[in-house]
């Protein structure tokens, strides 16, 4: 364990290091020509589509020429111009350069890396901490799965992690996925969750085409699964512009299939995969040697990103395809307890009633164990006896309002005979109500 501890700690000091160096490093005229030499000559060689690999050669040179490089004075600079220049001809956003003098030397050697027993167990340890890249998973109002996906890990050692997600899912009206904040991973575990949401019969996800080699590798459900499958279950996807290389294949794949709704923003970009290449024994470049083919579309989403079925900004993509999903098991007939009060809350959230300032003030002030404040021309609810925080307040109405973060509890002001508001009424989706009355906040 101690060794496993200085691993980790030399491992932070050494990238720590490695940043001051970069940045105290000069770079000459003469390596930038070398370096535009070699990272030309391995696209030419390497890079999944030869006519564009031509394209960005020429114009890293024509740059260089134009002095458009002169200013780069440090490797971390030059590094970052060259990626600018590299996406802008290919528009290939994966393509990218780095300045790694230890990892390029590695990689010119041609020598396998040696595992690093301490290294591996840091990484397992990692990808286990973050639960393989499942951050939460829950039940919403109306009995829907949600399930925020930040990575797609090695399913071989998620895929236990993944067979109990689909258990917890298994019993719900429908799921939503949310790949908002997932960069992507592993095509296999594309691979594997995308096969709990079809039949036994395989179906033919996604291909990559390879350019060494000439080779195409097909990537098709899975016959079998552990745990129960869900080919007929509604299934919602959200994206957003952070949705990045195999979360969009993941979203594609169920987008082509008509298996699922896409909910969000057109996601990043980036379908092309490939490896690092080795630059000058200082610099490492990204180089995509394959290209994703759907055997639908008999194209991919780079440079051009996953157009979700329907656009609205990330940070409503939850509640939005919540609602959609909602409304339409109602219209079949498939009614969860709390289906209504959560429609209404929803709709709402999206669509705020106006009320005006003059009201939102009267409500302000104490009222026994709750406290209601008017700040920046918005309400907040607060319980002063259990926390400080401050809860948004979303109108429902000129007198209900729902509280951000809390969907099974609103509030209802309440009036007294001289038209002044005398109390506040707590209401739960469970059906009680409580009553607090204006006045001085009382200990506990």
């Amino acid at each position: 364990m101690k060794n496993f501890k200085l691993s980790i700690t030399l491992g932070v000091l050494w990238t720590m290091i490695s940043a001051l160096a970069c940045e105290a490093q000069n770079i000459t005229a003469e390596l930038q020509q070398k370096v535009v030499t070699s990272i030309g000559q391995q696209m030419k060689d390497r890079y999944v589509f030869p006519k564009v690999a031509d394209q960005m050669a020429n114009y890293l040179e024509k740059q260089l020429q134009a002095k458009a490089y002169q200013k780069a004075n440090t490797p971390l600079m030059f590094a970052s111009l060259l990626t600018r220049d590299l996406q802008k001809i290919s528009k290939d956003k994966h393509i990218r350069v780095r300045f790694n003098p230890r990892m390029a030397k590695q990689l010119a050697s041609g020598a396998p890396r040696k595992p690093n027993p301490d290294l591996i167990r840091q990484r397992k340890a990692q990808e286990k901490s973050r639960n393989y890249g499942f951050t939460k998973v829950e039940i919403l109002s109306g009995n829907i799965g949600y399930v925020d996906l930040r990575g797609f890990h090695n399913p071989k050692d998620g895929a236990k992690t993944v067979e109990s997600v689909m258990g917890f899912l298994a019993n719900t009206e429908g799921v939503i996925f949310d790949v908002r904040r997932n960069g992507g991973g592993r095509p296999d575990m594309v691979q594997l969750i995308c096969s709990y949401f079809f039949g036994p019969k395989p179906v033919h996800l996604n291909s990559l085409y390879w350019r060494k080699g000439d080779r195409t590798q097909e990537f098709w459900t899975l016959k079998e699964v552990k745990g129960q499958r869900m080919p007929e279950k509604p299934l919602y996807v959200l994206t957003s512009g952070n949705t990045f290389s195999a979360a969009e294949e993941f979203s594609y794949n169920l987008q082509n299939l008509k298996r699922a709704t896409l909910i969000g923003e057109t996601t990043g970009g980036g379908a092309n995969p490939g490896g690092r290449f080795p630059i000058q024994n200082q610099f490492m470049v990204f180089i995509p040697t394959g290209r994703a083919i759907n055997p639908i579309t008999k194209t991919n989403w780079e440079g051009v990103g996953v157009v979700p079925h329907i656009k609205v900004p990330s940070s409503q993509a939850l509640d939005k395809a919540h609602l959609d999903l909602l409304t339409k098991l109602k219209a079949k007939g498939k009614v969860s307890p709390g289906v209504d009060w959560a429609l209404v809350g929803l709709e709402a959230k999206l669509h705020p009633k106006v009320v005006s300032q003059k009201v939102l003030k009267s409500y302000a002030g104490d009222f026994t164990n709750r406290k209601i404040i008017f700040q920046n021309n918005q309400l907040y609810y607060q319980r002063p006896g259990l926390s400080k925080q401050l809860k948004k307040m979303i109108p429902m109405g000129s007198e209900v309002f729902a509280i951000d973060g809390h969907p099974d509890f609103r509030i209802k002001f309440k009036k007294g005979s001289n038209g002044q508001i005398e109390a506040l009424e707590g209401m739960y989706s469970s059906g009680r109500r409580d009553l607090s009355k204006r006045g001085s906040i009382k200990s506990r």
